[in-house]
């Protein structure tokens, strides 16, 4: 077979909404916290997800993975998000923008799963929808559209902690770019306004400290616009030195789930 080359969410969103985002443009590598394995019938070791620059939506790679040509069955490629702890959310959905690289039809079999329990055994994973080639657009458009946004509900995994699989299986298929990769949805527990907690000090011209009877599992730093601009996990501070002087929203979320946000100021 011959084939022929060719975040933005609103304020409001701060405060209930967001339990992963990737866009894949941080590094050459996945981010931490993915990974990827083949299918457990061990064909097509030779390709594998990465990333890449051909096709994306976010400014610079999208997630990605490549065609093989096999014999003795079908290859499949999986990619699997982090946990996403959807314990206090209703309403979950998974957001994201995917693309294809040529117009021809090759068969390719593209597949959204999720397991409660395993990032690592295909067998406890699920089928939550399909798509066929004709679903996504293919590179003769570069950049990946608006249009090409797909939405999955999840809400029937509300309350539970969950891993989500991108599976692409195909034989001399095509490939798949996936991008720009959020699960929302809406909190149903207190907010964590409720406990306390302060941020100091502030305005702050390095270190912003949090002050919390609560464990904290992330602080988050969005623009005033709502676009993420650095985040850290498992600590009570977050370094702005590199920040531009002006306003930030600081974004603090528990470990159950719960999430304060306050306007900071780096000076």
């Amino acid at each position: 077979m011959k084939k022929i080359y060719f975040l933005t969410f609103a304020l409001s969103t701060l405060f209930t909404y967001g339990q992963l985002s990737e866009n894949f443009d941080a590094d050459t590598a996945l981010p931490a916290g993915w990974t990827s394995f083949i299918g457990t019938n061990g064909i097509g070791t030779a390709q594998n997800w990465g990333t890449s620059t051909a096709r994306s939506f976010s400014p610079t790679r999208s997630a990605y993975v490549r065609y093989e040509n096999v014999t003795g069955g079908v290859a499949e490629d999986w990619l699997i998000t982090p946990l996403v702890n959807l314990t206090n959310y209703t309403e979950s959905t998974l957001t994201f923008y995917g693309g294809q690289q040529y117009t021809d039809e090759y068969g390719t079999e593209y597949s959204i799963r999720v397991s409660t329990t395993s990032a690592t055994d295909p067998l406890t994973f699920e089928v939550v929808t399909s798509y066929l080639e004709s679903d996504f657009s293919s590179i003769t458009i570069a950049a990946l559209q608006p249009g090409d946004l797909k939405t999955v509900d999840l809400s029937i995994y509300d309350g539970q902690q969950i891993y989500i699989a991108f599976v692409m299986i195909q034989d001399d298929g095509d490939n798949w770019f996936v991008d720009n990769v959020n699960v929302t949805g809406t909190l149903s527990t207190p907010s964590f306004d409720n406990a306390i907690i302060s941020f100091y000090p502030n305005p702050t011209n390095n270190i912003l400290n949090v002050n919390s009877t609560e464990s904290i599992a992330k602080i988050e730093i969005y623009g005033i616009l709502g676009n993420l601009i650095k985040s850290v996990s498992n600590t009570n501070q977050i370094d702005l030195t590199q920040l531009s002087n002006g306003s930030y929203l600081a974004k603090v979320t528990s470990a159950d789930g719960r999430v304060k946000t306050e306007k900071v100021i780096k000076m």
